[in-house]
């Protein structure tokens, strides 16, 4: 049996847990950040999917 835990998208979407890298790529495709400015993200602000997208509207240039 293979793993296809890369397809799926996270296990809750009440948190972003950027320590699965499945989680890591979709959180990063829904904000449109890098992996780097999602993880400084949660270190800055927490977990709450709400806080992160708040806190990456002003970080993130186009």
């Amino acid at each position: 049996m293979f793993n296809i835990k890369a397809k799926r998208g996270p296990c809750a979407n009440n948190r972003v847990n950027p320590h699965e890298q499945n989680e890591l790529r979709y959180w990063c495709q829904k904000f449109t950040c890098t992996e780097l400015q999602l993880k400084n993200a949660v270190t800055a602000v927490g977990t709450s999917p709400e806080s992160v997208r708040h806190f990456l509207k002003g970080k993130v240039s186009s």
